[in-house]
């Protein structure tokens, strides 16, 4: 039960608050102290304490990232800090070694960069901060102190500062020009606001200067780019260790140089290298090459005079440090014999020796997991330590009974039990499980040093917050179990909140055209765009969008009226052809769409409708086992996830037989959708069917039922082909009798032999994937069961909005809480490189995908693999092998029979292998970005970190594109603009799956907006709801109306803008609009207030249904849309009363006479208020379509 057995029970036993007390007293100038009989979180538990009793600076030292990410969770837990609250004002920081390679060809990661220089800033400059290292990271050295101080910006208001001086400090130290911010590293200046992401913040910051004065400082969002909280200070920390200006420095490019000169690097090699450092280009691996640029410091030279140095576990760090300092001369020795540009070890390392000289100043705790033996004391000099009882708790496979008796039986020894639990929904779900052993328990008001403090009395209470184990303090009266032994599983919580985008800010940034993309006008069909255009027509100015057609016809389409473009999307990189100005051919399309979009809704309305007819069993997912089932899922469920999840069990729950579809990507989460809905279903006395389309799938859903269902009462088999002929028809035997409860199986589970006893549920796992057969037989069942259809392909939300009242959709977009951003690296195809990045994954019990897209080439390339890492088993899987050959060698790899899979890009993607962390994509230069999405997204499907290395050739070969693409890779993560447009490409194509082969035809032809548009609209159509028709009104008033650049600089922000302001909808819009332009980009000037003015009267004609405006000398023409429901009479009655200021004329035309106003848009707007207080009539359903 304990790892402490060998402390003798004659032991005093020692509390940790007395141990702490004493300690911290003896602490004095550079005593060292041991103490004994820490393990587990007892050793974060008593740091805590050591924190609070004497407040002082602390560096921890343990030996590998693992246990300091380990101990830095514990600490914050028992310091009362959240694992999500990532304030300054918190104690704890884990600083962390490179994630690369000694003097690799690769860069370490801008978070990694970020959490270093965070590090450093806080050992200097906040009060008593404990920071948690390794000595991989703490033996590198670092920037200077100096140095660090005059990098970093801290701003308050009211500070006067010289805008284009801090920009170029701030590129100077890392920070990106970009027009928007969205990512951290990256920096906006527009007028006299200052959007600034510093590295490792929550969010990003906004400044607002009037002159030179800085008026406020707020943080923002960075995805609706909306100002949130007040900030006192702005603390801009750099973004790297090495600043541009000490890069591009013309007498230390020739100390480079010189050091190239002597590791005799090829001379072109050395030239091109200095030309790239001296036009401020990026190298890989650049930051290791600091020492040749300036002095690096030891890590010491931060350290203040009274900081406490904790060891823990001295062998073991000693043994670190050897293994790093083994590690550095064998890089070194590669980089010597590739004549790679690298400084001297020394420079960029401390030795052992220097390292551990470097601590002696300072008082120092040093803590064994183990007692000392007794001859200790026998030995000179010898110190006894400190003893400690501090037990591990065992896990207990037994269940909650069991569990409930221990805790009782704490209790009745005075102890304070504390249930450790990762969330608020966790708790609550705890509770009503103990509540049905008959104990109750407590809520902790807030952290648990809080509640301890407010509790003296025995008793059990849940907190909420993240623990490594369980651990037993007896002296302290205090045992914390965490959820290892609450549920069996560590639950994975939350971590730093990360920056995501939804669909719609996806779609947002498709508004934004680059010339040459190919547009869709809802009138005139398919163009190319070529940029905005400003125009002075008929002596007022404004912006236009340049639109190009068939045979070089050109359209130039005012941007009020912007809303009839759209960004052409089709899928799978379509290129359509430009339509034909004035041909009638486009009309012909659309209405070909319209038919076959209304033939397919019809089709599934009445299949909806049907289902709604229908009887269906009412499950029931109310009972403790329910709740138990729920609550040993190991992580947090995502919002997403958990919105799936109660829509399918209120499926379940309602007497209609359910047909829901969950999309989301592999490893999001929906399989345990499906897993809660068996459950329920298997509980209640009825059997559950999955369906798959490979046998490899089914191999993967078995073991992962298997392993959830682990201790309940469920029989799980599975049919495949991978089963001999025999088991499959046992099962069949035991399907056909009831005594199986859960299927998984491929399409063999649709053969005729095949009889349920009593089938409740059939989930169906990427149904586009069966054939036409197969399909068939899963629509007969549609009408006989509830089913639930899994898809890993995404699908856009405006599809899924569009499908709403006649298919039941569920989409998981959040990844899962703990899933870390994929490290990506762009390298060349280097050996040592790829040595390295395979051991590391190897190391840490993972394997390797290594895509090759060469079936040609691809054997040459196993045989290269072998040389390089001859200590790694290999196998090929590739497109042209036999179905059951790859399917073998992808089951192989899934059950960890090899450690490298060499494949091409086509090897199944849907597999969720999350043992898989480290992936290789050679010729990355070669992948479109949608493709090199999909590749990348087969890792870091684990809360393992994951790394994707991109190899390209070296730079020269490359293209000039393809160097283009490559700066984009660079830049790759969640948020890059690219993969914003890849992953909708991926979307584009899932909608494609699950509307059918012609559907996609038509997606193609017009377009995935306008498809979406006109489907909502048949929806609607068919459902006998009114379709209003879409009016676009055309204004011509001589008004000067745009964004002036000096306003916006980014053309792209301008057309987004643009689209905005001509989708207002409501009265209010206008000024939601105004203050979001004015929060964003500061005061208004006038001639954007105009526009502001002009869009909002358009809004006003298109409720009033007046297509067009003219001002013509002191005539304003205001043409009525035919369907307009101002009353005729009303308008007979107003042009005879108005003495000739109004007139009417063919063609639902009404002149009127100017009335001398202050402006064109004041005019316009007198007169439509004139109109707008004339009576309605009642109006027909109409049909939409563009006018």
């Amino acid at each position: 039960m304990n790892d402490d057995e060998h402390l003798s029970e004659a032991e005093p036993r020692r509390s940790l608050i007395d141990v702490a007390t004493e300690l911290a007293a003896g602490l004095t100038g550079s005593a060292e102290l041991p103490v004994a009989g820490l393990s587990g979180p007892a050793r974060a538990a008593f740091l805590a304490l050591l924190a609070r009793e004497r407040p002082r600076p602390m560096l921890v030292l343990v030996a590998d990232a693992r246990a300091a990410e380990t101990l830095g969770r514990d600490l914050r837990f028992f310091l009362g800090e959240g694992p999500e609250d990532l304030a300054a004002s918190d104690r704890v920081h884990v600083f962390p070694a490179w994630d690369t390679a000694p003097f690799a060809a690769l860069s370490p990661s801008p978070e990694t960069i970020a959490q270093r220089i965070e590090g450093l800033h806080r050992l200097a400059q906040t009060h008593f901060p404990i920071v948690i290292t390794t000595p991989e990271a703490a033996m590198q050295r670092v920037i200077p102190p100096t140095d660090l101080e005059s990098a970093v910006q801290n701003l308050v208001e009211g500070d006067d500062i010289d805008l284009g001086n801090l920009a170029a400090r701030l590129t100077d130290w890392g920070y990106r020009r970009r027009p928007l911010v969205e990512d951290r590293g990256e920096l906006a200046i527009r007028g006299g606001l200052i959007d600034v992401f510093v590295t490792g913040a929550p969010e990003p910051i906004r400044m607002e200067l009037l002159g030179d004065t800085i008026e406020s400082i707020r943080s923002f969002d960075p995805r609706s780019q909306r100002r949130m909280e007040d900030q006192e200070e702005a603390l801009i920390l750099p973004a790297t260790e090495l600043p541009l200006h000490l890069r591009t420095d013309a007498r230390l490019l020739r100390q480079v140089d010189e050091r190239a000169r002597e590791l005799e690097m090829p001379r072109a090699d050395r030239l091109a290298l200095v030309e790239n450092l001296r036009e401020g280009g990026e190298v890989p691996g650049l930051e290791s090459w600091a020492p040749l640029f300036s002095e690096r410091a030891g890590l010491s030279a931060y350290l203040p005079a009274k900081t406490l140095v904790v060891l823990d576990d001295p062998h073991a760090l000693k043994a670190a440090c050897k293994e790093l300092w083994d590690s550095i001369d064998i890089h070194e020795q590669q980089a010597i014999d590739e004549r790679r540009l690298h400084p001297e070890p020394t420079q960029l390392y401390c030795t052992v020796e220097n390292f551990f000289e470097m601590l002696e100043p300072f008082a120092r705790v040093v803590m064994e997991g183990l007692d000392v033996s007794p001859d200790a004391a026998a030995r000179p000099h010898a110190k006894m330590p400190f003893a400690i009882r501090g037990r591990r708790v065992s896990h207990e496979e037994n269940g909650f009974a069991l569990l409930v008796e221990r805790i009782r039986a704490w209790e009745s020894q005075g102890a304070r039990v504390a249930l450790v639990v990762g969330s608020t929904v966790q708790a609550e779900r705890l509770r009503l499980i103990l509540e049905a052993e008959d104990l109750r328990v407590g809520f902790a008001a807030g952290s648990l040093p809080a509640e301890l403090e407010a509790r003296d009395a025995p008793g059990s209470f849940i907190v909420e917050g993240e623990l490594s184990e369980s651990v037993e303090l007896p002296a302290d009266r205090l045992v914390c179990l965490a959820e290892t032994n609450l549920f069996g599983e560590h639950r994975r919580s939350r971590r730093r909140k990360q920056v995501a985008l939804t669909l719609d800010q996806v779609m947002k940034s498709l508004a934004e055209l680059k010339p040459g993309d190919f547009i869709v006008h809802l009138d005139n069909g398919i163009g190319r765009y070529h940029g905005l255009t400003h125009l002075s027509v008929a002596g007022s100015e404004g912006d236009y969008l340049h639109l190009e057609y068939h045979g070089g016809d050109k359209l130039y389409l005012p941007v009020d009226r912007v809303n009839l473009v759209q960004k052409y999307v089709g899928g799978d990189g379509a290129r359509p052809e430009l339509a034909k100005l004035g041909s009638g051919n486009w009309e012909k399309i659309k209405q070909k769409t319209k038919e076959s979009i209304l033939s397919m809704t019809r089709e599934l309305l009445a299949l909806y409708s049907t289902r709604q007819r229908s009887a269906g069993y009412a499950f029931s997912t109310g009972d403790p086992y329910f709740q138990e089932f729920a609550a040993r899922f190991p992580f947090e469920e995502t919002p997403d996830q958990e919105r799936a999840i109660e829509e399918v069990l209120g499926d379940l729950g309602s007497s209609k037989p359910m047909d829901r579809l969950v999309c989301g990507d592999v490893g999001y989460g929906k399989t345990e959708v499906a897993m809660r809905a068996a459950f329920a279903v298997a509980m209640a006395g009825k059997q559950v069917a999955v369906l798959v389309p490979t046998t490899v799938l089914a191999q993967q859903h078995t073991e992962s039922f298997r392993k959830r269902f682990e201790g309940y009462p469920v029989e799980i088999e599975t049919m495949s082909s991978f089963r001999s002929r025999k088991e499959n028809l046992e099962t069949v035997a035991a399907i056909r009798t009831g005594r199986v409860d859960v299927v998984v199986g491929t399409h063999r589970l649709l053969s005729g032999d095949v009889e349920f006893a009593n089938l409740g549920l059939l989930v169906v796992d990427e149904e586009h994937r069966f054939g036409v057969r197969d399909k068939e037989r899963i629509k007969q069942m549609r009408q006989l069961v509830d089913v639930l259809t899994l898809t890993a392909t995404p699908i856009p939300r405006t599809l899924e909005m569009s499908l709403s009242g006649i298919r039941n959709l569920s989409v998981i977009e959040t990844p899962p809480v703990d899933r870390q951003a994929i490290r990506t690296y762009v390298s060349r195809s280097d050996d040592h490189v790829i040595r390295d990045a395979v051991l590391r994954e190897l190391h840490r019990g993972g394997q390797v995908f290594f895509v090759h897209n060469r079936v040609q080439t691809i054997e040459a390339l196993h045989d290269r693999l072998r040389s390089i890492v001859p200590e790694a088993k290999i196998r090929v899987g590739h497109g042209q092998m036999k179905t059951h050959a790859l399917e073998r060698v992808m089951l192989g790899f899934m059950e960890h029979e090899f450690d490298i899979l060499l494949c091409t890009a086509i090897v199944e993607s849907g597999l969720d292998i999350p043992n898989a962390n480290t992936i290789f994509i050679d010729r990355a230069d070669t992948f479109g970005l949608a493709q090199l999405y999909q590749l990348r997204g087969r890792v870091g499907r684990s809360p393992a970190r994951a790394y994707a290395y991109l190899l390209v050739p070296p730079e020269r070969v490359l293209t000039r594109e393809a160097q283009k693409r490559l700066q984009v890779l660079r830049e790759l993560d969640e948020l890059g603009g690219g993969f914003k447009i890849a992953a909708h490409d991926l979307e584009i194509r899932g909608a494609g799956n699950l509307l059918g082969k012609q559907q996609s035809g038509h997606i193609t032809e017009v377009g995935f907006e306008l498809y979406t548009s006109m489907m909502e609209d048949a929806v609607r159509e068919l459902r006998g709801e009114v379709v209003e028709e879409t009016i676009e009104p055309e204004i011509q008033i001589g008004a000067s109306v745009y964004i002036p650049d000096t306003y916006m600089e980014d053309v792209n922000q301008r057309l987004v803008w643009y689209k905005r302001l001509a989708a207002l909808r409501e009265s209010g819009d206008r000024g939601v609009l105004a203050e979001e332009l004015e929060d964003r980009y500061g005061p208004i000037p006038p001639i954007v207030d105009s526009l502001l003015d002009v869009m909002e009267l358009r809004r006003r004609m298109k409720d009033m249904s007046v297509s067009e405006a003219r001002l013509r000398g002191d005539t304003l023409s205001l043409r009525l849309h035919e369907g307009s429901s101002i009353d005729r009479d009303a308008l007979i009655d107003l042009v005879k009363q108005s003495r000739g200021q109004w007139e009417a004329s063919p063609g639902n035309v009404l002149r009127h006479q100017v009335l001398g106003l202050s402006s064109p848009v004041a005019e316009l707007e007198a007169a439509l208020l004139r109109l707008d207080a004339l009576p309605r009539r009642d109006m027909a359903p109409t049909a939409r379509g563009s006018a």
